[in-house]
C-alpha cells in the first residue's frame, strides 16, 4: 500500500501550516530524516521531515497554499510499486481533506455555479467553473458565509487562501457621500507637492501565521490573567569583572559569555528555590514543574519566538552561552524543532541590546511568570555613604497574580539580585 502523509504538528499549538517550498519533486527517492518541506506554522517556518522511505508519486499542494493539520501532502510509493500507477490512483486534483470540509466543498461548488450564472462571475475559477480555494479557505467563508466566487484569490494560480477569505469578510462596500451644492463656489486649496523619493500610498501586509498567533495569545493574556509587575535594580559590577575573567580563560574555545548568560543562570537557580514562579496556572491547579526549562525570547524579523534551554539550572555558564547561541541561530534560519519549542517554564525577554532601560513584558501563559531586562548602564550610587558610579541593570518581573502574590514575586527578585551581584553565590 502506498504512504500516504499528513502534516503532522510541527509546534505545540499549530492547527494549520502553510506550505513554503517544496525540497522534493515527483520521482524523487526520499529516507527517513530528509526535509521534505519548509512549512509555516503559527511559531515559525519550520522543516517536514519524512517519517518513512519511498518514491515521490504525489504532490497534493502548491508552494503558498495552507493545509489543515491532518490533511494528505504527498504520496509516497513504498519498494516494488510503481510511482506511475499509483499516481493515477490519486489523481483527484485535490488533497484528501478532513471529512467535515467534503460537504463543505460540494455547498461552494453549487454556490460559485450560481453566482457565475446569474452575474458571469468567474473569479479564481477552476476547470468546469469551479472556484479554485483552499480547503481552509472554504471552511472559512462557509463559517462567514462569504460568497468566493467573488473573493480575489492572492494564491498560485488566482487560488483563493484564508487571507483572501478573511479580507472579503471584513470589506465593507463604500456608500455614496450625499452631496449638497455649496451656497457660494468652493476654492480649491492648492494640493502640497510630495517630498521627492517619499513613499505614496499605503501598504497592506497580511498577517503571517506568526503574527496571527502573537497577537492571539497576547490578548489572550491581556483578558485572563490579571497581572503584577515588580521592578528592582541590580548592580553588575562584580558580574562584569567575573566574566572578563571568564571570556580570557574561554577565548581558546572561541566562546564570549554574555551578561545574558549569567542573567539566565540566576534566574535558573532563583527559579529552583522559589517554585511559586516555576509553574503554569491551570483552570483548577497551579502546576509547580519539577524542571527548570527557560525560554529566551529571541526577535525575528516576522515577530518573536520562544527556544527553550532544558534544565538550565543543572548547566554552567558555558553550556548556556552554547545552548542560547545554537537556539538563536536555529530560530533565524528556521530551523528550530518542536521539541525545542516546547516545555518552557519560564520566559526572559532581554531588550538591553537596543538600549531600553525598563519595560514591562506581557506573560508568555500558562506560565506565571516572564522576566523583562534592560540594559545595563553607568549609572550614580550610593556605597557606604559615598556617591560613585556603578553599572546598573533594572529588571522587572511580570507574574499572574492569581498564582503569584506579591510577597512571593519580590522574594524571587531579592533572590536575583542576591545571585548577580555577588556571582559567587548562585553556586554554592
Amino acid at each position: 500500500m502506498p504512504i500516504e502523509v499528513p502534516l503532522a504538528k510541527l509546534s505545540p499549538t499549530m492547527e494549520t501550516g502553510k506550505l513554503v517550498k517544496w525540497f522534493v519533486k515527483v520521482g524523487d527517492k526520499v529516507k527517513e530524516g530528509d526535509t521534505l518541506a519548509d512549512v509555516e506554522t503559527d511559531k515559525a517556518t519550520m522543516p517536514m521531515e519524512s517519517f518513512d522511505e519511498g518514491i515521490v508519486a504525489v504532490l497534493d499542494l502548491k508552494e503558498g497554499e495552507e493545509i489543515a493539520l491532518g490533511q494528505r501532502v504527498l504520496v509516497l510509493a513504498k519498494k516494488g510499486e510503481d510511482p506511475a500507477q499509483i499516481a493515477k490512483q490519486f489523481a483527484t486534483g485535490t488533497a484528501s481533506k478532513p471529512a467535515a470540509s467534503a460537504e463543505a466543498s460540494k455547498t461552494d461548488v453549487a454556490h460559485a455555479q450560481a453566482a457565475s450564472a446569474a452575474n458571469g462571475d468567474h473569479h479564481a475559477a477552476g476547470e468546469g467553473g469551479r472556484v479554485k480555494a483552499s480547503p481552509l479557505a472554504r471552511k472559512v467563508a462557509e463559517a462567514a458565509g462569504v460568497d468566493l466566487s467573488r473573493v480575489a484569490g492572492s494564491g498560485p494560480g488566482g487560488r483563493i487562501l484564508r487571507d483572501d477569505v478573511e479580507s472579503a469578510k471584513h470589506a465593507t462596500p463604500a456608500v455614496p457621500a450625499r452631496v449638497s451644492a455649496p451656497a457660494q463656489p468652493a476654492v480649491a486649496r492648492p494640493v502640497p507637492a510630495a517630498p521627492s523619493g517619499a513613499p505614496r500610498g499605503s501598504l497592506r501586509i497580511p498577517h503571517t501565521k506568526m503574527r496571527q498567533t502573537i497577537a492571539q495569545r497576547m490578548l489572550q493574556a491581556k483578558q485572563q490573567a490579571p497581572e503584577i509587575h515588580l521592578t528592582v535594580d541590580i548592580r553588575l559590577d562584580k558580574v562584569l569583572a567575573i566574566r572578563e575573567v571568564m571570556n580570557k580563560q574561554l577565548a581558546a574555545e572561541k566562546i564570549k559569555l554574555s551578561v545574558g548568560d549569567f542573567v539566565t543562570k540566576a534566574v535558573a537557580v532563583a527559579l529552583r528555590r522559589h517554585p511559586a514562579l516555576n509553574a503554569s496556572y491551570e483552570s483548577d491547579a497551579i502546576v509547580q514543574h519539577g524542571d527548570v526549562n527557560v525560554g529566551i525570547a529571541v526577535a525575528l524579523d516576522g515577530g518573536l519566538i520562544v527556544p527553550v534551554i532544558p534544565n538550565a539550572d543543572l548547566l554552567g555558564l558555558r553550556d548556556i552561552r552554547l545552548h542560547t547561541e545554537s537556539l538563536a541561530d536555529a530560530a533565524r534560519n528556521n530551523k528550530l524543532t518542536a521539541k525545542q519549542m516546547m516545555g518552557s517554564t519560564f520566559t526572559i525577554s532581554n531588550l538591553g541590546m537596543y538600549g531600553i532601560k525598563q519595560f514591562d513584558a506581557i506573560l508568555n501563559l500558562p506560565e506565571v511568570g516572564i522576566l523583562a531586562v534592560g540594559a545595563g548602564e553607568q549609572r550614580p550610587v550610593v556605597e557606604n555613604g559615598q556617591l560613585t558610579v556603578g553599572t546598573v541593570m533594572t529588571v522587572t518581573l511580570t507574574a499572574d497574580h492569581r498564582a503569584v502574590d506579591g510577597a512571593t514575586g519580590a522574594d524571587f527578585l531579592k533572590t536575583l539580585k542576591v545571585f548577580l551581584e555577588e556571582p559567587a553565590t548562585m553556586i554554592i
